[in-house]
């Protein structure tokens, strides 16, 4: 049973992050970023981003579970557009790709990219990719969606992918050893989409493009070349894919059908006799946007907990037996603001932790309640 509790509380900001290209706090609007954006470090405290008016807003967790924090101050970024996904390695490390205005104020956006390696430290210096383009593509093709940023959970390498109106979609990639190819073709097929991308442990990089009245699922072959895998001939809202490893080399990806804004989930069948995928409804009929995502014991059980903004502006989570989506789920409303963006993540306890940012910038946060039975969550509680 999955319960929360509404009303609210500040979260006292405590400590004083470091990191010499921060200032003090966040003066305009902080949005929230597309995809992930609330974090585990390897030290037990969470970090949460934004994309201010200038650069990364962030907020750091003082001490693990406490419910005291830092922030939110302000990574500056040299011709910030606000444009920034992120993604982490196994060590905690968080890659940040984002897309900058071109200095001369001309011409197409650069792509720069930086690691945060310690928790509430400042980030290494901004290094340009440059402007994607496809090998022979016409010179100042638009960026359709991007950069997505990608790591690979057994190396540590680094994959950033663009998506161009002419050219496809592309990939830059930088290795173990710290050193960047350039951009490569994953198809010149254009989508018009926002692809999302899984690469689970020990498997290949795998891209799931939406295009019209469906979704191609490209992946990863030998030599940096990738294969066309399937066509999931299920329409998908703009800007709801995300996806999560439910097993050993394999991925399960989400999406809301536009029907009625409701998810369903999608995975490669298991066995290796078996073609094509299985189509899963999830329920949650109204909600919007995004969903977050992740795996948690909870009642000793392996389960994938699903949050998300539901219709009527609070936040909704459901979690079930991960690959057991046949057996039914319902959403439990936990209250909260009215939300930009919603994240879940187990936190330096181990308990679940449901975020988000609401429409006037603040984080707010509810962590789940461990002497209540089942999955319950106490207040919400604002970071001041």
């Amino acid at each position: 049973m999955i319960r929360g509790r509404s009303g609210g509380r500040a979260a006292g900001s405590q400590g004083r992050a470091s990191g010499a290209n921060a200032h003090e706090s966040a003066t305009g609007p902080v949005t929230a970023p597309s995809g992930r954006w609330l974090f585990l470090g390897h030290d037990g405290r969470l970090t949460a981003y934004g994309a201010a008016s200038d650069g990364l807003a962030r907020w750091t967790e003082h001490t693990t579970g406490t419910g005291r924090w830092h922030g939110p101050e302000v990574l500056e970024v040299p011709g910030w557009t606000g444009h920034v996904t992120m993604a982490q390695s196994q060590e905690g490390y968080v890659h940040f790709a984002a897309r900058v205005a071109d200095s001369s104020g001309a011409g197409q956006p650069r792509i720069v990219v930086a690691t945060q390696f310690q928790t509430g430290r400042g980030l290494t210096p901004w290094h340009s990719l440059g402007v994607p383009r496809a090998a022979d593509g016409e010179s100042g093709d638009a960026v359709v969606h991007g950069p997505l940023t990608v790591v690979n959970p057994t190396l540590g390498s680094i994959h950033v992918l663009m998506s161009l109106r002419h050219g496809g979609i592309l990939r830059r990639s930088r290795n173990r050893d710290g050193n960047w190819g350039g951009w490569k073709a994953v198809t010149d097929r254009p989508y018009p989409g926002e692809p999302g991308a899984a690469m689970t442990e020990g498997g290949p990089l795998e891209i799931l493009a939406p295009g019209p009245g469906g979704a191609d699922r490209w992946v990863g072959t030998s030599k940096g070349r990738f294969e066309f895998a399937d066509r999931i001939g299920t329409p998908v809202v703009p800007g709801t894919v995300t996806a999560c490893e439910t097993g050993p080399k394999r991925a399960t990806y989400f999406w809301r059908y536009p029907g009625d804004g409701s998810l369903v989930a999608w995975r490669q069948q298991s066995h290796p006799a078996q073609d094509g995928g299985v189509l899963m409804p999830l329920g949650g009929a109204g909600g919007r946007g995004m969903p977050a995502v992740t795996r948690a014991v909870v009642g000793g059980y392996d389960c994938t907990v699903l949050a998300q903004l539901g219709l009527e502006g609070g936040v909704e989570v459901t979690a079930y037996v991960t690959e057991n989506e046949g057996y039914g789920m319902w959403w439990a409303p936990l209250g909260g603001p009215d939300a930009q963006s919603a994240q879940v993540v187990v936190d330096g306890t181990g308990r679940l932790v449901v975020a988000v940012l609401d429409k006037e910038s603040a984080l707010h946060l509810t962590r789940q309640d461990t002497a209540q039975e089942g999955l319950a969550f106490g207040s919400w509680n604002r970071v001041a």
